[in-house]
């Protein structure tokens, strides 16, 4: 069986998470189910690893004593309860350089009015905006205008999907 191996430098987290969305946007329409070992490295690439398999939608186990254990991790990948339209946010966002001034710029950037896009970052009673969903961080900054940067779950959610 063919075996490719990935180095993970600096931040280990985060590069867990690249690496995973990056390995499964180039493999992941050559095979028809992806089973993600968690086990084996060090406590923090293991965690790194199960978050990974949570972001992504994969099926994840473990070795205890000997016996293959599955983790529950959630069936239904992130960007599946992401929408299209706060897909788009988020990628005009990243194409800004990750971080936009005010909705005034991201509105200029994405073509959306500043109340859709204050509806897809903060949310309504209906629906879950990408701040509480951890894409985005949301600063209020000079004259009431509102800072938002996309934080590495959103990067990855970027990743995962593109």
């Amino acid at each position: 069986m063919p075996i490719d191996t990935y180095a993970i430098r600096g931040n280990p987290i985060e590069g867990v998470l690249e690496t995973v969305a990056a390995i499964l946007k180039k493999e992941r329409d050559k095979f028809g189910d992806v089973v993600f070992n968690v086990a084996g490295g060090e406590k923090v690439l293991t965690c790194a690893a199960v978050s990974a398999a949570f972001i992504n939608g994969l099926k994840a186990f473990h070795i205890m004593d000997e016996m293959l254990v599955m983790l529950p991790v959630l069936k239904l990948s992130y960007d599946r309860i992401v929408s299209k339209a706060k897909k788009d946010v988020l990628q005009f966002i990243d194409k800004a350089g990750g971080v936009v001034e005010s909705l005034a710029q991201l509105s200029k950037i994405s073509g959306y009015g500043k109340p859709l896009l204050s509806h897809h970052i903060r949310g309504a009673e209906d629906s879950r905006g990408l701040e509480e969903l951890g894409l985005v961080e949301t600063e209020r900054v000079k004259r009431g205008r509102i800072r938002v940067k996309l934080t590495l779950l959103g990067k990855i959610l970027l990743l995962s999907t593109s």
